[in-house]
Parts: structure tokens; C-alpha cells; sequence
């Protein structure tokens, strides 16, 4: 499953370079959308354009907990506040909806596409906006946007590449630690403590097997952490001397690990799911993780209440992700209703309930009301965990390919 995906990844890089965008260089933004001129339209013509249609909504269907708080919170509203309805469309992997365009635009399919609206970040959002395969720029229409710090990197930049307008504001996710303290004590501040640790507790780490998007991220931390912190890879631009200096100081890192892992690195976890299984029957005792899953998992008690989140400073990640509409959308207007609703303060409050998501919010709080400001304030104080102290010293995501390379280093160097 891994090697599929990993290849389907490489696929799209290759297919991006050998000229996605002279494939699509007939798809102009506005006969795609001949009832809707960007250029000219008011947030009024978008949802008067949207109300009564359906928006299809694809977006990664590992996780229960986001899954319901799209069906229900957001499906609801939409029906309710615009008559939309919603049609969400499970992935797997986030590269099934961008292969899926990809298709649709090469067999001629330039409007009336399948997918409006996708959740999206990193190598994905880089493949399509290189591959001029994006509706808009649209952000600039979005109400919900004058609530986001538009000087905010963290909002005007995926994996260092910017963002121009392609892209809505979604999720304010954080790749962290865990531990159960009733069986750790120490609390690694590096990847030499972790592997320390490691050797001393044989079998109590473990990541889920890159490509999927958590053990790629792991890979992520590790260049960060062995090769000298993350601002050397920073930019729009990958560097390759800087890579080729310091990749065999990430493959000795994981080589060396390897063996101390859960059975042995014999086989990784497959999914985040499986990772976390594994935490809460205790056969390992620390693993990365989403701080989300964290909180989900004190909050249904599928992790033992001793669990506690650390991050590893200047290697833990600030990991937003977005949505993004494709240029061939069957309903643009539509997906940017749902980019909207999903960006919006009360969206944001919402999936950051500790009961429903406990997704940490990627707005601006203070440019908010007081009386929404006092209810992001009480939840952060409900969050069971310090969300200032364990985000504070976490970094960026730089330039996709790295990712791409640490995937393939990790496959032919590591895995086997």
C-alpha cells in the first residue's frame, strides 16, 4: 500500500514536470465558470450562484471524529444557511482527488468536473498550482478572511510555497509528541534524546510508514532535528546541494533508530490509526502525533490518562492545511461557500471543541468580536493540554520536494 502510494506521488511530480501546465493551458479560469466572473463578482453573486446546488467535498476519511463534524456540523449549516448540499468524498490519501483532476483535465473535462472543493497541503496543493490546475485566485471573495493575519506566513504560504489566493484557510494542526508518563519519565528535547530513549526501550517507539502523510511528516522532523533546524531549507526554492549535503545524516539517524523500534522496524504502523492503537494497549509508550489526535484521544479515553504532549523544539511542526477548488469544478461557487463556512470563526470554533475535533483554530483571535474571543478562551481553557506552551516553539513546513525526497530516500534506504 505504501509503495502504491509512493508511486503515485512520483507520478505526479513527473507528470507536473513534463508539462501539467501545457496540458491545462487551455482550462481559462472563466468559461470554466461562465456564470461566475472572479473578477467582478460580489460574495452575494457567489452564494446566489451556489443556493440550491450540491458541493462534493473530497477530503481524507481516516478519522471518525473529522468525518462527523463534516457530515453533521457542516453538512447542517450549509443546508440550512445556504439550501447546499453537501456530498463529501472520502480519500484515502489526499493524491487520489489531485490524480483525479489530473485525469478529468487531460481527457479535455475543463469544467463539470467531479470534485469542488479539496482538502488539501503540501506536495498536492505544489503539484496543482504548478500545474495551473486552481480555480481562482478566490480568497480575496471569502468574508471569513478578514478574521485571518494576512502577514501570517502561516496563512500566506503552504510548505514555503505561496498560496496567492488558491487556497482557503482550514486547519491549525500540530505535529507534536506523546507519552504516557506513568510509564516515561524523561521527556526528550532532541532526536539524540529520542534515540537515547529509544535504545534504552526497545520496542516503545514507533511512526506510521511514509508516504502517509503523518510518517511523512515524521521524516520531516528528523531532517530538522539532525541536520540543524529547519531555516536552512526555508523559501520558495529546494536546494539541492543543501540536500545532498545532508540527507545521509537522516538516513543514519532512521538506520539507527530502525532497530529499537515496535517489532524491531520489521514493519511500521500503516496508518495514524494503527499508530495510536498501539499507544492505547500499551505497546508503545511514545510516538509523534497530531495534537488533535491527542486531545481526541484523552477526551474518549481511548488513551490512558496519563497521557502528555511534548513537541521537540525547532523540529515540531506548525502544519496548517487548506482547501483549495479545482479549475475544473462543477461548482466553484459552491466550494467556495464550503471554503468559507470552513474558514470562518464559527467553523473554527466549532471543530475546536475538545468533544468534536479539538483542531486548534488557524484564525486570528483577536481581530474576533469580544463575545466569540470569551468562547475561543473558554475552549482553550477546556483543551486538557497547554496549547501556547506545546506550539510555541514549533516551526514551519518548507518547500514540498523535500518531503517528496525524504519519502524516497526512506523507501529505498530505510524501509528496505
Amino acid at each position: 500500500m505504501s509503495y502504491r502510494l509512493l508511486h503515485r506521488r512520483q507520478f505526479l511530480v513527473l507528470a507536473t514536470a513534463a508539462g501539467l501546465a501545457t496540458l491545462t493551458s487551455n482550462c481559462n479560469r472563466q468559461t470554466a465558470t461562465p456564470s461566475l466572473d472572479l473578477t467582478t463578482a460580489s460574495w452575494d453573486d457567489v452564494v446566489a450562484a451556489a443556493r440550491g446546488t450540491t458541493v462534493r467535498w473530497a477530503m481524507w476519511g481516516g478519522s471518525d471524529v473529522t468525518n462527523t463534524y463534516a457530515d453533521q456540523w457542516v453538512g447542517d449549516r450549509l443546508k440550512t444557511t445556504y439550501d447546499i448540499t453537501l456530498n463529501r468524498i472520502p480519500l484515502n490519501d489526499t493524491v487520489e482527488a489531485v490524480n483525479k483532476v489530473v485525469g478529468e483535465v487531460q481527457a479535455g473535462l475543463t469544467s463539470g468536473g467531479d470534485i469542488d472543493l479539496i482538502w488539501i497541503n503540501g506536495e498536492n496543493f505544489r503539484t496543482m498550482k504548478q500545474g495551473n490546475l486552481l480555480y481562482g485566485p478566490f480568497t480575496d471573495l471569502l468574508p471569513a478572511m478578514a478574521y485571518y493575519d494576512l502577514e501570517d506566513p502561516a496563512v500566506l504560504n503552504d510548505f514555503g510555497l505561496p498560496i496567492d489566493g488558491y487556497e482557503a484557510p482550514y486547519t491549525g494542526s500540530y505535529y507534536i509528541m506523546a507519552k504516557d508518563s506513568s510509564r516515561v519519565d524523561a521527556t526528550p528535547q532532541s532526536f539524540a534524546d529520542l534515540l537515547d530513549w529509544a535504545k534504552a526501550n526497545p520496542g516503545r517507539f514507533a511512526y506510521v510508514a511514509p508516504p502517509a502523510f503523518d510518517g511523512s511528516r515524521f521524516l520531516l522532523t528528523v531532517l530538522y532535528g539532525v541536520t540543524g533546524g529547519y531555516e536552512q531549507y526555508a523559501g520558495a526554492d529546494f536546494n539541492e546541494d543543501l540536500w545532498e549535503q545532508n540527507a545521509p545524516q537522516v538516513v543514519a539517524y532512521l538506520q539507527e533508530l530502525k532497530p529499537y523500534l515496535w517489532r524491531g522496524g520489521d514493519t511500521y504502523p500503516p496508518t495514524q490509526n494503527r499508530l495510536h492503537e498501539l499507544f492505547a494497549n500499551g505497546e508503545i509508550w511514545m510516538l509523534p502525533i497530531f495534537i488533535s489526535r491527542v486531545v481526541e484521544g484523552l477526551t474518549t479515553g481511548q488513551f490512558p490518562a496519563s497521557t502528555t504532549a511534548f513537541s521537540l523544539p525547532g523540529a515540531s511542526l506548525n502544519d496548517p492545511s487548506f482547501t483549495a477548488i479545482p479549475i475544473n469544478a462543477g461548482n466553484p461557487a459552491g466550494g467556495m461557500v464550503l471554503a468559507n463556512l470552513l474558514s470562518s470563526p464559527e467553523g473554527q470554533l466549532e471543530k475546536f471543541k475538545p468533544e468534536v475535533w479539538g483542531d486548534p483554530p488557524l484564525l486570528d483571535v483577536e481581530k474576533l468580536p469580544p463575545d466569540l474571543q470569551a468562547q475561543f478562551a473558554q475552549v482553550t481553557a477546556d483543551y486538557g493540554l497547554p496549547l501556547q506552551e506545546l506550539t510555541e516553539n514549533t516551526v514551519p513546513l518548507v518547500n514540498a520536494e523535500y518531503t517528496t525526497r525524504l519519502e524516497q530516500l526512506w523507501e529505498t534506504e530505510v524501509a528496505g
